[in-house]
């Protein structure tokens, strides 16, 4: 199903339950967990440090930015010494790695097609470890060429209710059978969501359901609202999206994915 697990580390709450699920899928299915922390590097460019030393009331220093490497370097170290500890509990095939630079585009070319990269999505009013990272998960989802999960939740809940979203194209028919797997992985229920201001696509959606065990939710209405009304309706613990050339285009624009995203209050998985 997946080659390799990548879990974007940044020290928030919504993070550690990435890191979690990331580890826990990991040990399910005997494949690597790669934590990756990102440290940001525009935060230690001097001209930065010299701008907010004035607004912020701190005194500067030429060389105060390797100071603050230093600093940062080892509360990333902290943090991925954590991620190891926790995937040797769940028995996890567990490795690290620190660096610098952009963190999604970082965490981004460290992914594979193969793989599955998890990463948390932070209140922006949260204080990160290292570096702010509010805006990473929705990044990672743009620019990531493999399948992303997001935790928006502070606490971990176990996987056993699952909506898969499916708006009739073809490009979406693939997202059964990832659904299909994680059913079989978790032991859950799926249930299949589609709305269809005309029901056009109902006929098609209800002859593929034939090979799968899944609970079908036909609506009309806006797809968008549909789908956070019933992950909040149902408990579900993971929505999956699909995101192929087209919608990845519209996702830049506004579209469904985006409504979702900033609205869901569960894990999403967003499948290229």
């Amino acid at each position: 199903m997946f080659k390799r697990i990548i879990a974007g580390l940044n020290g928030s709450k919504p993070s550690f339950v990435a890191s979690y699920y990331a580890l826990e899928l990991g040990s399910k299915l005997n494949i690597p967990v790669v934590g990756v922390h990102v440290l940001d590097s525009a935060l230690v460019e001097e001209s930065l440090l010299a701008d907010l030393s004035g607004v912020l009331g701190f005194s500067y220093y030429e060389g105060i930015s390797a100071k603050i490497k230093e600093f940062m370097e080892k509360e990333s170290e902290a943090l991925l010494d954590e991620f190891s500890a926790l995937g040797r509990k769940l028995n996890a095939k567990v490795s690290t790695l620190q660096t610098w630079g952009n963190p999604a585009k970082e965490i981004s070319t460290q992914a594979d097609k193969e793989d599955i990269v998890f990463v948390g999505k932070p209140s922006y009013d949260k204080t990160l470890k290292g570096f702010h990272l509010s805006s990473t998960s929705e990044q990672m989802i743009k620019s990531a060429q493999c399948p992303v999960f997001v935790a928006f939740k502070e606490e971990h809940k176990p996987i056993e209710r699952i909506m898969v979203c499916n708006d009739g194209a073809d490009e979406d028919d693939g997202l059964l059978d990832v659904a299909k797997n994680l059913k079989n992985i978790y032991n859950g229920k799926v249930f299949l969501y589609h709305a269809d201001e005309l029901g056009s696509k109902k006929e098609r959606l209800e002859g593929l359901l034939k090979n799968y065990d899944f609970e079908p939710i036909f609506e009309k209405g806006l797809a968008e609202e549909g789908i956070v009304s019933n992950a909040d309706k149902l408990n579900i613990d993971l929505v999956i999206m699909g995101s192929h050339k087209k919608r990845l285009l519209h996702f830049f624009m506004g579209s469904t994915t985006t409504f979702v995203f900033n609205h869901i209050n569960t894990n999403l998985l967003i499948v290229k």
